[in-house]
């Protein structure tokens, strides 16, 4: 969702919660599940986790009615989202995987692609660092065959940091250059000043 301000939010709230009321009228379920889905996207940028966690169960239900996939992998991956931003990560990586299989069921590249790198970050949050390095794998994959060097630059980053964790240091320097290489041709500033620091440290540890 583009960056928007809170009273552009809040009046899209309003909008939608009409459209919702008129859906429910109707029994139409397919707006329900699009209104609430909206809603529950509106309700995580907002921070309000609870309005969102009711709303994407309510667009979960729908979609289950009508037996929509698509729809289903949608909203247990913001599900997942929304659990991950409580620190619930258990209840967090159930959702993801929910998402992750019926995306592979139904061949959605872009849905698994964006489930792999949720589920690193959970198991990288959780310290859980061989999980956490096979989905960062997968995903540098999908992301390479996309030629998607921004991306591909911030999973090397992920993965040299999790060859520092576990004291490879050698591995770690080696993607952490990878990653700055392809942040300097991205042009993306912040991140070379990063991985620059990043490998300085790293230096310092390897001398020590």
């Amino acid at each position: 969702m583009p960056s928007q301000s809170r009273m552009e939010l809040e009046i899209a709230e309003a909008e939608c919660k009409r459209k919702l009321e008129e859906a429910e009228k109707l029994g139409h379920k397919e707006g329900i599940a699009d209104v609430c889905g909206k809603l529950g996207t509106i309700y995580i940028t907002l921070g309000y986790l609870d309005k969102a966690e009711d709303m994407f169960k309510k667009s979960l239900e729908m979609e289950e009615k009508l037996a929509n996939k698509e729809g289903m992998s949608s909203d247990y991956g913001y599900l997942g989202t929304v659990y991950q931003m409580r620190d619930d990560l258990e209840q967090a990586e159930n959702m993801f995987k929910k998402s992750l299989k019926i995306n592979q069921e139904l061949g959605r590249k872009q849905g698994m692609l964006t489930v792999y790198g949720k589920l690193a970050e959970v198991y990288y949050t959780r310290r859980d660092l061989d999980q956490a390095e096979a989905m960062f794998k997968k995903q540098l994959e999908m992301e390479e065959e996309l030629d998607n060097k921004e991306a591909i630059a911030k999973i090397y980053g992920f993965l040299g940091d999790i060859y520092r964790l576990r004291l490879d240091f050698n591995q770690a320097e080696e993607l952490y250059k990878k990653s700055l290489q392809l942040f300097a041709a991205t042009g993306a500033g912040q991140m070379v000043e990063l991985m620059q620091e990043m490998l300085a440290n790293l230096k310092k540890r390897k001398v020590s």
